[in-house]
């Protein structure tokens, strides 16, 4: 239990980064469109101006998440010593996810680089979309024989 197995964290790595593209494209875009008339990349580009992108920066645009989601699952391997395998650990994690995310929604939005209220509902999609994708990474770090216990 104490050794963290790096091919299945480098793949539930990648399994938080897809699901968490996945719900960001129903809440940011769906959700927020039904509920807004717009996504949060729309409501953000009301008051940021972006720079056209080329292709490093799509790839670091990638890369960056992949790399964080990686981490994320590294710390949930390293905390399951301490508090468990499963949900509860995984939710722990996103814990410290959601913290750091924040405070740097604070961040940005105290130096001036983001509009507040776009960084507000972007803030509550992120608290959203990171639990559940902690908790995917997570289920598929354990695989399905340890994640799914059963009942005594």
């Amino acid at each position: 239990m104490n050794k963290i197995n790096i091919k299945r964290m480098l793949l539930a790595g990648l399994a938080m980064f897809v699901m968490w593209i996945a719900i960001e494209i129903l809440l940011e875009g769906v959700i927020a469109d039904l509920i807004f008339g717009m996504s949060t990349m729309e409501m953000l580009a009301e008051e940021i101006e972006f720079r056209e992108w080329s292709a490093l920066n799509f790839w670091i645009n990638t890369i960056i998440p992949i790399l964080n989601c990686t981490v994320l699952i590294w710390l949930y391997a390293s905390l399951r010593p301490m508090y468990g395998v499963g949900t509860r650990t995984a939710l722990i994690t996103s814990a410290f996810g959601i913290i750091l995310g924040f405070a740097l929604f604070i961040n940005f939005v105290n130096l001036g680089l983001l509009p507040l209220k776009a960084t507000l509902i972007e803030a509550v999609f992120e608290a959203i979309e990171f639990p559940i994708a902690m908790l995917t990474g997570a289920a598929i770090y354990e695989g399905q024989e340890k994640w799914v216990q059963p009942a005594e």
